[in-house]
């Protein structure tokens, strides 16, 4: 009887075992995003809004404040940011100067940067990364 129980331990184990590598290769190939309207908030305490759309972040509006150049706040209606396989999307929103990037988490969160290049030509401007939080609203 003592070997039975050990036995049964065994398998058990094993079984949580190939069911924690499994869900572990599940969360790696990514996460889908849940479509319609996201908002977040930056670390700056500043809103994030975008839409998921067709596999795409699309509609991004934002604000940030870099430290010399101050608060700074876009709507691009016509953004479009493809999300990869692992549920990741980045690329400029407005080229050399605003990058936006994160990677769905879950299917209701979203982690990400706002990416304020050094390029915008303003005098004392510096490149500034801000991180924000979103969900579905």
């Amino acid at each position: 009887m003592g070997k039975g129980l050990r036995s049964g331990r065994v398998v058990m184990i094993l079984c949580a075992l190939v069911l924690t590598v499994g869900l572990g290769l599940a969360s790696a190939a990514g996460t889908e995003a849940v479509e319609g309207g996201w908002k977040g908030k930056t670390k700056q305490g500043y809103f994030v809004y975008f839409g998921v759309s067709e596999g795409a972040v699309v509609n991004v509006r934002l604000t940030f404040r870099e430290v010399v150049c101050g608060k700074q706040s876009l709507h691009l209606p016509e953004s479009r940011l493809e999300i990869d396989e692992a549920g990741h999307f980045g690329g400029a929103l407005v080229p050399n100067r605003l990058e936006f990037e994160g990677t769905f988490v879950a299917p209701d969160r979203v982690k990400g940067k706002i990416i304020s290049l050094e390029t915008t030509g303003l005098p004392g401007c510096t490149r500034k990364v801000v991180g924000f939080n979103a969900h579905p609203r």
